[in-house]
C-alpha cells in the first residue's frame, strides 16, 4: 500500500507544479523557435523558454523534455527506452517512466501535434538536435549504421 501511495503522491505533487497553461507555454516556445532562421545557442534556447510566464520548474521541464520529445518523434524508428534515470540533488538516482511523467506526457502530445502539421526542418534540428540521443544516432548513421539498429540506453537527467 505504501508503494501505491508513493506513486499517487508523486504524480499529484508533479501535477500541482504544472500550471493549466503549461501546454500553451510549450506551444509558444516551439512557435518562437519556428520564427528563428539562424542557429540558437543553449543560452538563447533557455531564454526563450524562461521568458514565458511560467515557473522555474516548468521552464526546466521544457528545457529537459522538449528536445527528448522531438528526438523520439524525429527518430521514431529507433528503439527508445521507456524509462530514464534522474539524479536528484541529494545524489540519489531513481528510475522513472516517460509515460508516468506528467510534464513529458504534455510535451510529447504538443510535439506530436506539431509533427502532424508539417514541422519546420530548422525547428526540428534546433530543438531535437539538443538531444544527446540524436547526436549519438547521427554519429552512428555517419559511420554507416542503420536507424533500425539503434538501441537507445536510458537517458540520465541531473536535477
Amino acid at each position: 500500500m505504501k508503494f501505491l501511495k508513493s506513486i499517487f503522491l508523486r504524480n499529484t505533487k508533479e501535477r500541482n507544479l504544472l500550471s493549466d497553461s503549461f501546454s500553451l507555454s510549450v506551444i509558444e516556445v516551439i512557435e518562437e523557435i519556428d520564427n528563428i532562421d539562424s542557429e540558437i545557442s543553449d543560452d538563447l534556447f533557455y531564454e526563450i523558454i524562461s521568458k514565458k510566464n511560467i515557473t522555474q520548474f516548468e521552464a526546466n521541464e521544457i528545457y529537459i523534455f522538449l528536445p527528448i520529445a522531438f528526438a523520439q518523434l524525429w527518430g521514431s524508428k529507433a528503439n527508445w527506452d521507456e524509462e530514464y534515470n534522474e539524479i536528484l540533488p541529494n545524489k540519489k538516482e531513481v528510475s522513472k517512466r516517460y509515460d508516468e511523467t506528467k510534464s513529458f506526457q504534455i510535451i510529447i502530445k504538443v510535439v506530436k501535434d506539431y509533427f502532424a502539421t508539417k514541422p519546420s526542418k530548422n525547428t526540428i534540428i534546433q530543438i531535437g538536435g539538443r538531444s544527446a540521443e540524436i547526436n549519438a544516432i547521427n554519429k552512428m548513421l555517419l559511420d554507416g549504421g542503420k536507424i533500425e539498429d539503434v538501441k537507445i540506453i536510458k537517458t540520465t537527467i541531473i536535477r
